[in-house]
């Protein structure tokens, strides 16, 4: 029986590298897809993330004898820091997904949440910091709820924003279930480093579940991935395309700088000062500025008037 899940689990390992292979190469080489999830750099970290996970989950349950308990600590670390990763690539992506401009200090708290998890965790490990049984248990809870806590705030957000637009609706379905499978993931993992640590020992059935949850998700990558590169939605492929293409046929028209025409790529897509502001790492006057600038030489006297004028509408309507 041993040997047949490890069989399964080697079956799910290969399931998880395949939706990684195709979505690294359709990112790579710019392939035609019905949505842009597919093709994000966002998603080819998360499911670089995941296949990480199951090696990680395969060395944990399958070869501990071989490895021994040392190496099996120093795995749980790392999958504790794997943990705070995959919870900014869940965020990143999902933000995309509706447009929403990443938070100057998500980088800076995941990393610090990253550093935080990995020190504790090994100063405990190793012996150098001392506390009870409980006191340990409470930590991780804590350190690994409060990314988990965030990113839950931002992407229940986004999800909704999400709701209302047009976009593929597969690829909002499987960012649901993103969301959900990263939620068992985190209490799986927190869970399985509190039982390697202590006395307590919650999961029973760890292999067989750890088998089901990595073949079932695996298998959904698969089938997204696949599903995004047969049904391609060439109608909005187009639109997307072609608004790049009248972006740029207005700059060449209209005499507009680099900086202008981000502007006005992001004036189209409905942005406000503040949030050009925050995508491109300026201050809002300085956007007000090149805004001003983008105006007067469009012709026109306010955003309005400068989308109409991008899509080749008549201003006066």
């Amino acid at each position: 029986m041993h040997q047949v899940i490890q069989l399964i689990y080697i079956v799910a390992i290969m399931m998880g590298v395949i939706p990684f292979a195709m979505q690294s190469m359709i990112s790579t080489k710019n392939l035609g897809t019905d949505n842009r999830i597919a093709k994000s750099k966002n998603t080819s970290m998360f499911l670089a993330l995941i296949v990480a996970f199951n090696v990680c989950d395969f060395l944990i349950i399958f070869l501990q004898d071989e490895i021994g308990e040392g190496s099996i600590a120093w795995i749980y670390i790392i999958e504790n820091v794997l943990e705070v990763a995959l919870a900014y690539a869940l965020i990143a992506m999902e933000g995309e997904y509706v447009d929403a401009p990443m938070k100057k200090w998500f980088p800076v708290f995941f990393a610090v949440m990253a550093t935080v998890i990995l020190w504790s965790d090994t100063l405990y490990t190793t012996g150098i910091l001392l506390m009870p049984e409980q006191v340990y248990m409470a930590l991780m809870i804590f350190l690994n709820l409060l990314p988990v806590a965030v990113t839950s705030y931002f992407c229940i957000g986004y999800m909704r924003k999400g709701l209302v637009m047009t976009r593929s609706k597969v690829a909002y379905v499987y960012l649901v279930i993103y969301n959900l499978a990263f939620l068992f993931l985190c209490i799986m993992v927190t869970i399985s480093i509190i039982d390697s640590r202590t006395s307590w020992d919650y999961f029973k059935n760890d292999k067989e579940l750890c088998v089901i949850f990595w073949l079932i998700f695996n298998v959904l990558n698969a089938g997204f991935i696949m599903h995004s590169c047969q049904l391609v939605d060439m109608e909005s492929e187009t639109a997307e395309e072609s608004i790049d293409e009248k972006i740029e046929k207005i700059s060449l028209e209209y005499g507009l700088s680099g900086r202008e025409k981000e502007i006005a790529l992001l004036l189209y897509k409905g942005r406000n000062n503040s949030e050009i502001a925050e995508q491109l790492f300026l201050s809002t006057n300085t956007i007000k500025v090149h805004a001003s600038n983008l105006y007067r030489k469009l012709g026109v006297s306010n955003r309005v008037q400068a989308v109409k004028v991008i899509r080749g509408e008549n201003i006066d309507e």
